[in-house]
């Protein structure tokens, strides 16, 4: 499927955005000087912290982020960038954030970052901090998988965490225990599951998937383009309404794009370099498979 954005999205993220948001451009295909990769490069070496882990929302001096360092690490690799000693640095600081349970977590002492970032802790139950989060062992497991991490035992045991928390709707709550199962965690999980070499045929990839794919459809209904991220988690499609599907979410995201290149959250009016980036990407990689 050829898809055309209206407006330049690389130009607004290349502008506005951080770090991982430029790396998100490159990983979608649009074309970066290579002076500005090394530069690239260069701000993820300067800002990473002593125990190889990326700072909490890319912002230097802050604590080191699981989330952020498997975000960052995933591109890394993807890209096939010449990062030097990054990615076993990286990786070295992902496997210290797994818990016996077999997830992962973040330390107690990015609390006051989050809360910061994405309200207070009323609320807030999705990104809790020194328990294993269920999404954030997806981003994990799948960065660890990616960069070749060769300790089978700890990639078993967080496949296994999320191959046996899974709620009876298809989807997983944000941590054991948890009332609610959240669809935005599903899309974070599945590539994991795919990535440590769970069949497309397991019961638990299955109900996941086909989950995900009720969730997209109803947000495609209501118009909610945030939730169109975890398009990329569910192609290629493998049937024809699956295709309708993943159109249907590339029209929307086509469609709701600001004049400015980007996107913005629901209840902002400003477009959102973070946003933007990862939708940018999902199109590049969904239009691909349909």
């Amino acid at each position: 499927m050829k898809v055309n954005l209206v407006y330049d999205v690389k130009s607004f993220v290349l502008e506005n955005g951080n770090v991982l948001d430029k790396l998100r451009i490159a990983a979608a295909g649009y074309e970066i000087p290579e002076e500005t990769t090394r530069e690239l490069i260069a701000i993820v070496r300067a800002i990473m912290n002593k125990d190889g882990g990326v700072p909490f929302d890319v912002k230097p001096g802050s604590p080191s982020s699981a989330k952020t360092t498997a975000e960052i690490l995933k591109l890394l690799v993807q890209l096939g960038l010449d990062v030097g000693n990054l990615v076993d640095r990286m990786v070295r600081f992902l496997v210290s954030r797994q818990k016996n349970d077999g997830g992962f977590a973040e330390t107690m002492n990015l609390n006051s970052y989050i809360e910061d970032k994405f309200g207070a802790t009323e609320g807030r139950e999705w990104y809790p901090v020194g328990k294993s989060i269920t999404w954030l062992t997806g981003k994990a497991l799948e960065a660890l998988c990616l960069a070749k991490y060769e300790n089978e035992e700890r990639l078993r045991r967080a496949r296994d965490f999320l191959l046996y928390n899974q709620y009876e709707d298809g989807h997983w709550p944000d941590y054991v225990g948890h009332a609610e199962s959240d669809p935005l965690g599903t899309g974070n999980i599945l590539p994991a599951l795919r990535a440590v070499g769970v069949s497309e045929d397991n019961e638990v990839y299955v109900n996941g998937r086909a989950a995900l794919f009720q969730h997209l459809k109803h947000s495609i209904e209501s118009g909610f383009t945030f939730d169109m991220v975890d398009l990329a988690a569910v192609v290629p499609p493998k049937t024809d309404l699956e295709r309708e599907i993943v159109v249907q979410g590339i029209e929307l995201i086509v469609r709701t794009q600001r004049s400015d290149g980007g996107w913005c959250v629901v209840g902002s009016k400003k477009s959102n370099p973070d946003l933007s980036a990862q939708l940018a990407l999902v199109v590049k990689r969904c239009a691909e498979t349909v």
